[in-house]
């Protein structure tokens, strides 16, 4: 029996409204293995230090780190110019962004792509 990789991929989109310093939004992830996460900046960070962090029932899978870490990078392939990552998808999983210091002016939003290696048989 042979298999055969493919992926696809699903978004959730998280906007830190000004005046305020966490922000969440769930997201379902079908079935495979998550391997690759990559993160686009709408808005102006202010030189804060934003952090994405993905819980699953409230456990970090991914613990904070700011969001630059995890930003797209230019070169290689779509899976190589994202951040590796391993864990297994085929539930709900909430994306987190917290900052220390509140924007009185800028709302950021956040699109994360989860990349999900899906096996077929």
């Amino acid at each position: 029996m042979q298999n055969n990789s493919n992926s696809e991929y699903v978004t959730a989109n998280i906007t830190l409204a000004a005046n305020t310093t966490i922000a969440t939004d769930k997201v379902f992830i079908p079935d495979g293995k998550i391997v690759a996460i990559a993160a686009i900046v709408a808005g102006n960070p202010e030189n804060r230090i934003v952090n994405l962090s993905i819980l699953d029932n409230g456990n970090e899978v991914i613990k904070p780190a700011d969001i630059r870490f995890s930003t797209k990078t230019s070169g290689g392939s779509f899976r190589e110019s994202m951040r590796p990552v391993n864990f297994s998808g085929g539930r709900n999983f909430e994306t987190k962004l917290v900052t220390n210091a509140a924007s009185a002016t800028e709302n950021i939003t956040v699109q994360v792509l989860f990349l999900i290696e899906k096996t077929q048989y």
